[in-house]
């Protein structure tokens, strides 16, 4: 028996970490332990919505567990998974190499090995406002320097080219930029994006493009920034499988090295090194990934076309209520509308009201580095457009009886 009782203290670092998307569902599982009923509007997981995984996808992973590839996979991916994924951004416009693919466990995981091969402490990385938190939880744990750009609502949630130039200093790196962008579904002209890159060149950044969504944008996929950048500005594209085949819970994600000097052989040494230090990501799911992008993709012209109708509904609606603005949606299945705040309330505790009084569960526009004073949520529109229009109801009621 220890003479001394003990506690382990947590690491400084994680003081800093948070992912509201995720933390906020306490909230409404203390609901629902008083027997309340909770609609889930705070993260992006179609099949929790009545979406459903294309079967020969199911089939492909099933064929090869039974064919006993349940082993370790290799740790840069299996060869026809990443010869797939050569194929498919050759398919975009760009010019790519089984041997410039990296399989990782979704895109989250793509984005943490890259950025830990590459950007020491006190590093410059330039993130968005709003932005999806996994950017600021893996600069957090780095020690690096999160530099923050506003994408500004009345500009349609656009990037300023002219305040991204301004935040960089000598010791900037690189910037990450979502698109279409998750948390707010906009999607930005080709003008828009190549102002962008023409700060990476002058600047010599590295561009993390988050194209997770670029299959999901309402008026076609989106161009690959690679495609566009050329030789110019270094590319590394992060993209998934999970939303584009409605298998968020598989893990399937890839990194994908644009054809500049700059990702020359010591960069890649060093990501590979990290692959291998975890091994691999999960091996039978990627035997889907070239059936999914050699195929015809089948099932998405059906689930594009639902996700722009319920967006696009909700949007309407949202802009119909008196004190609320919202940007549309051009992709995804997110919107980020305004909404009047009381003297000294924050998004926060808006967000726990709604949620006490309706049931229903969105997430603060603070989770996603916006001011908690400004009142935004970020809303899923993955529920069928009748339950949509309920959760609608419901905030329109809300606010009402609030004025």
């Amino acid at each position: 028996m220890p003479d001394v009782a003990f506690e382990i203290p947590a690491a400084q670092r994680t003081r800093t970490f948070n992912y509201a998307i995720r933390n906020i569902v306490a909230n409404a599982k203390a609901l629902e332990a008083k027997g309340r009923t909770v609609r889930y509007l705070n993260i992006g997981d179609p099949l929790l919505y009545d979406f459903h995984t294309p079967a020969e996808l199911v089939d492909a992973v099933v064929k090869a567990m039974r064919d006993n590839k349940n082993g370790y996979a290799p740790s840069l991916g299996i060869p026809s998974a990443r010869e797939a994924v050569a194929r498919y951004m050759a398919g975009r416009g760009v010019p790519t190499d089984p041997s410039d693919v990296i399989l990782a466990s979704g895109a989250s995981e793509a984005a943490d090995l890259f950025l830990t091969a590459c950007i020491e402490p006190g590093d410059e990385v330039l993130t968005p406002v709003p932005s999806y938190p996994l950017y600021s939880a893996i600069l957090s744990k780095l020690g690096a320097a999160e530099k923050r750009y506003r994408l500004h609502a009345e500009q349609g949630w656009a990037p300023d080219p002219e305040s991204i130039d301004r935040l960089c200093t000598p010791r900037t790196k690189a910037i990450v930029l979502i698109h279409p962008n998750n948390p707010t579904g906009s999607v930005y002209t080709e003008a828009q994006l190549e102002s962008i890159l023409k700060v990476c060149e002058r600047r010599r950044l590295i561009l993390l493009a988050d194209e997770v969504y670029a299959e999901l944008a309402f008026q076609g996929a989106t161009r690959a920034l690679a495609s566009m950048a050329g030789d110019r500005v270094p590319v590394l594209t992060l993209d998934s499988f999970s939303k584009t085949f409605l298998v968020p819970g598989w893990r399937v994600g890839w990194m994908t090295f644009s054809h500049h000097a700059a990702f020359g052989k010591e960069i890649r040494a060093a990501v590979q090194k990290l692959a291998e230090g975890r091994l691999c990501s999960a091996g039978p799911v990627q035997h889907a990934v070239p059936v999914g992008l050699d195929g015809p993709k089948a099932h998405l012209g059906d689930t594009v076309g639902r996700f722009r109708r319920q967006t696009e509904l909700a949007s309407r609606r949202l802009n119909a209520m008196p004190g609320v603005s919202c940007v549309p949606a051009g992709g995804a299945f997110y919107l980020m509308p305004r909404v009047p705040l009381r003297k000294g309330e924050t998004d926060d505790k808006f967000v726990l009201s709604f949620l006490e009084a309706t049931g229903n569960l969105v997430v603060h526009g603070s989770g996603f580095n916006l001011g908690p004073e400004e009142g935004y949520f970020r809303l899923v529109t993955l529920h069928s457009e009748r339950e949509l229009g309920l959760v609608l109801d419901d905030l329109e009621a809300f606010l009402k009886a609030r004025a």
